[in-house]
């Protein structure tokens, strides 16, 4: 694996917002970057104009060549990204096994859990490329739209392999952009998963006209359903406290671009379903998807996920909003 400032030629598989901004990132660095797009329609149109046309569209994709064929994306490529919706990692991992050397590293940086085997993606990925050792997962509190402003934002790289970390960290650390890295995968994929779900309660909790008390309320206390089941699953809860966890529960529970929150509020205010928002919006709740998984994961391992619960069971309208006082605050007091 090269390292620090050596040109690579790296595969971006997603052309949605994250991809096309860690695609515009390396691009800036001098990278090669070959990204491949679901439809041809897509990967044609930024060959021709250099442009998303659906995501970040303002971003200037000058030199990155677009394919809609995954062979063709990473033939000849050093290292491969795979940023699409959780439910196309399955998908991506088995059509990459079919082309990709067993050698070459591979960061998943798609967020959620794969619902095939109720893994993290990470795992998903690895049973199905082989070769743990050149595998990593990455996460952190990093919205797309504000990577593609120049905000200052950090992450963290996550593998079994230092050698692995280190190098997706050098590949994609920027002056405004800063990378840390850990050994522990698991504990990663499972944060950057579960708290989607607890952004969904509290954008819920918002849409309901509730104030800064209670969603620091449902935070605190998903930060802890979070971390037993990240110490249950094998991790550690020192993640929890990190990038992954803290820090981007932080950012989904409280940004306006976070599209979790922003289905709870909507949910509260309209009850409209997961299917009708993301069709409107164009962009998956992941949260949404991950809460079954979660909740058998939990089931399985003896943890206790009451705030997930709370919003499986409204958006499946097995209770209502009403209902969540008692549901909620009404459980046996116990000490924290």
């Amino acid at each position: 694996m090269a390292l620090d400032d050596e040109k690579q030629c790296v595969a971006v598989i997603g052309a949605g917002s994250f991809g096309t901004a860690v695609a515009w990132m390396l691009r800036g660095a001098g990278h090669d970057v070959r990204m491949w797009c679901y439809e041809k329609s897509d990967a044609d149109y930024i060959n021709a104009t250099h442009r998303n046309p659906l995501f970040l569209s303002n971003l200037r994709l000058d030199g990155v060549v677009a394919s809609n064929q995954i062979e063709e994306t990473v033939m000849g490529c050093d290292s491969v990204i795979i940023i699409t919706p959780s439910f196309a990692v399955r998908s991506s991992a088995e059509a990459l096994a079919q082309c990709l050397p067993d050698d070459t590293p591979v960061a998943v940086l798609s967020k959620g859990l794969d619902s095939k085997s109720g893994s993290t993606l990470y795992e998903a990925a690895t049973s199905i490329l082989g070769n743990e050792d050149r595998m990593c997962v990455l996460a952190g509190p990093n919205h797309a739209e504000e990577i593609a402003e120049g905000s200052y934002a950090g992450a963290v790289v996550a593998s079994r392999n230092p050698q692995t970390a280190r190098y997706f960290q050098h590949l994609l650390s920027r002056d405004t952009f800063r990378l840390y890295t850990s050994n522990d995968p698991v504990g990663v994929g499972l944060c950057a998963a579960s708290k989607n779900v607890i952004a969904i309660a509290c954008g819920i909790a918002r849409g309901m006209g509730q104030g800064d008390n209670t969603i620091s309320l449902l935070m605190t206390r998903g930060l802890a359903e979070m971390t037993r089941l990240v110490t249950a699953c094998g991790g550690n809860a020192a993640t929890c406290l990190g990038l992954a966890g803290v820090g981007d529960l932080n950012t989904t529970c409280n940004s306006p671009h976070s599209r979790n929150g922003s289905y709870g509020e909507a949910f509260a205010r309209e009850g409209i379903s997961v299917k009708d928002y993301e069709e409107r919006r164009g962009m998956v709740v992941e949260g949404a998807h991950a809460i079954d998984s979660l909740l058998d994961l939990g089931a399985r391992r003896g943890v206790e996920l009451p705030i997930m619960q709370a919003v499986k069971d409204l958006i499946d309208g097995n209770i209502k909003l009403s209902d969540i006082p008692e549901y909620l605050m009404t459980r046996t007091l116990k000490s924290e």
